[in-house]
């Protein structure tokens, strides 16, 4: 497998007293990634077929290079040890993509306490629970305005869901949390519930509870973030905006409760599309998240 890595996106300041998460973090060759341990890898998936496949608005492609963009100027805490391994090579199939996307995740998952990832269109979401799923009970937490379980023999960024739950992810370790009730069909909200799935749309502490569970229950836990919870307000430059949605403290404090445990092994981020984001705010906001997934592992 190969990555394609921009180094000029590592910011510094050059001052010793106020380093960025550009300072420490660093853009290793594989072999060099696999000779050392380290608190956070990154795996970007710079692509929106699947978006595309789904009736979705292109342009989450530029998703994760913007959000390193806004996320290396962060403020980074002392002895953190992340490495960005850029965004994945791909090819024309985007099947065989997802399944190379799954190894270069378990790779990531054998030097790396976390593997954060930054998509992309949410297609990219199964990949890392087919990951976890190799080593043990896993779950999912999915952080969306949408379930994403449309059964559908193409795969695209509305199947994830399913095709987790159909790969043997039990229900009762499924959390969807932000779901927007004028953006599911009934009959998904359906199949939701009787897999035995937990939705929540807005209720904070019902949220936190249902993950704490899945913690419990689970060896570990894929955690998602499709930056379409937010309403469009905060987030205009996602794939599918939405009028109504989650407000940007619930989430970062769902996301600081959510990343605290150590059996969050995979996080995140998809759906940014930042040809249509207005002053990179949805861009900005998507760094501040990852920087919570980040910080809370480091």
């Amino acid at each position: 497998m190969n990555f394609e890595q921009r180094p000029n996106l590592l910011y510094t300041r050059g001052d010793r007293h106020d380093p960025r998460m550009g300072d420490v973090t660093v853009m290793p060759t594989l072999r060099k990634f696999e000779k050392a341990e380290w608190d956070v890898a990154i795996i970007g998936f710079a692509d929106d077929r699947g978006v595309v496949l789904n009736q979705g608005r292109p342009g989450a492609a530029q998703g994760p290079d913007k959000i390193r963009e806004f996320f290396y100027k962060m403020v980074a805490h002392d002895g953190m040890r992340i490495a960005d391994l850029g965004n994945l090579a791909l090819s024309r199939d985007l099947d065989a993509d997802h399944a190379l996307a799954t190894e270069a995740i378990v790779l990531a998952l054998s030097r790396a306490s976390r593997v954060a990832l930054l998509g992309g269109g949410h297609d990219w979401g199964f990949s890392p629970i087919a990951a976890l799923m190799q080593a043990g009970r896993t779950g999912f937490i999915n952080i969306d305005a949408h379930l994403d379980v449309r059964a559908s023999e193409v795969h695209h960024s509305g199947t994830s869901y399913w095709r987790a739950l159909e790969s043997g992810v039990r229900g009762e370790d499924a959390l969807w949390f932000g779901v927007q009730p004028s953006a599911t069909s009934l009959f998904h909200h359906e199949y939701a519930l009787a897999k035995g799935g937990c939705v929540i749309e807005r209720d904070l502490k019902h949220a936190l509870l249902a993950a704490g569970t899945i913690f419990g229950e689970c060896e570990m836990v894929d955690v998602s973030l499709d930056m379409d919870v937010f309403a469009m307000s905060s987030a205009p430059g996602v794939s599918a905006p939405q009028p109504s949605g989650l407000p940007v403290s619930a989430v970062l404090q769902f996301l600081e409760g959510a990343l605290a445990s150590p059996k969050a092994r995979t996080f995140g981020i998809y759906e940014l599309c930042p040809p249509h984001d207005v002053e990179d705010m949805t861009a900005r906001l998507a760094a501040r998240c990852l920087w919570s997934g980040v910080v809370q592992r480091a």
